[in-house]
């Protein structure tokens, strides 16, 4: 894999995770916000890995016909 794909799926995640981590310990959110929060943070970050892992398969998949279609084309 790439670096610059991995830092892509990391980096956001790992933001959105840190941030409800220091404001868990802070004592800034706690009970049910705590528990909202930190679902919400779960499914945004498995959001954002979805849709760049699925761009990502897309752009290659499309590489892929393209050059299967253009291989048809020279035969």
């Amino acid at each position: 894999m790439k670096a610059e794909y991995l830092i892509k799926i990391i980096l956001p995640t790992f933001i959105i995770f840190a941030v409800l981590v220091w404001l868990t310990a802070t004592n800034v959110i706690s009970g049910w916000l705590m528990y909202l929060l930190w679902v919400l943070g779960f499914v945004g970050a498995n959001l954002w890995v979805t849709r760049v892992t699925a761009k990502r398969s897309y752009h290659r998949l499309r590489k892929q016909r393209e050059k299967e279609a253009e291989q048809h084309k020279n035969e």
